[in-house]
């Protein structure tokens, strides 16, 4: 009887452990909902050489500000990884004192949401020139209203996908679109099988994407397309309009 029971008792359990899972996916799947930013960006703080800018969103997800000194070229970016909670800090370090620096935030991979969130345009801030007193709390001034996602709405490939490199083992397929967004190549040796990927991260290169696929093999022909999607302030997501390929070099 004793061993009869034990053994029911753990055929119960292995059901109830493969039971759960299912149905944890299901609750995830079925209470998600869109990205948002619900609070800030603000400057929470700033000094002659550093600045934390904070927001916050509807869900715990990652954290990224892109910022420069011209509003349209906004090249440098910090990040602080994925927040556990709905708030948001990343520090900006070696600024330059009484400059004005122009940023975005984003965030996106939220837990039980989709897509991702970026503030509505283009702020900016000004840094305390040296022996001026500390920021504290300061709203961003609104420098460039977000204008480019109502008059084009849907991310598009403005240049290539160029092959820019090739090895025996490795080649770099770089396209340029026009919204930041994430970088992907599938590939493979036949044209209708592209079942490799490439891919880079998030936003790295800012309208410039650039992938680099390892582990090829020497004297071989390969097939490819390139694609951008979650593009900032956009819908959908855009792919090259043919297979393309090129061939490694021989070793």
């Amino acid at each position: 009887m004793k061993i009869t029971l034990t053994i029911s008792l753990t055929m119960l359990l292995g059901v109830w452990l493969i039971i759960l899972p299912a149905s944890f996916l299901i609750a995830q799947t079925g209470n998600s909902q869109w990205l948002q930013i619900t609070s800030g960006p603000v400057i929470e703080s700033a000094d002659d050489h550093s600045a934390t800018i904070a927001w916050s969103t509807n869900a715990p997800s990652s954290s990224r500000v892109w910022y420069g000194t011209d509003k349209n070229n906004l090249t440098q970016f910090a990040e602080s990884g994925y927040s556990s909670g709905n708030t948001h800090r990343v520090q900006l370090t070696n600024l330059t004192p009484g400059t004005t620096y122009y940023f975005e935030v984003e965030s996106g991979q939220g837990r039980r949401t989709r897509g991702e969130a970026e503030s509505g345009g283009v702020l900016s801030f000004r840094t305390p020139g040296s022996g001026e007193r500390p920021i504290c709390n300061q709203r961003p001034v609104l420098a460039q209203a977000d204008a480019g996602a109502a008059a084009d709405a849907t991310v598009k490939i403005t240049n290539g996908p160029v092959v820019e490199a090739v090895t025996d083992d490795t080649a770099t397929i770089a396209w340029s679109t026009n919204r930041r967004g994430s970088s992907r190549v599938t590939y493979g040796t036949d044209p209708n099988n592209l079942t490799q990927l490439g891919e880079a991260p998030w936003g790295q290169g800012g309208l410039t994407h650039r992938v680099e696929l390892k582990n090829l093999q020497p004297n071989t022909t390969y097939y490819f397309r390139v694609e951008t999607g979650q593009a900032q302030g956009t819908g959908g997501e855009v792919e090259s309009e043919r297979v393309q390929s090129f061939t490694t070099r021989s070793r």
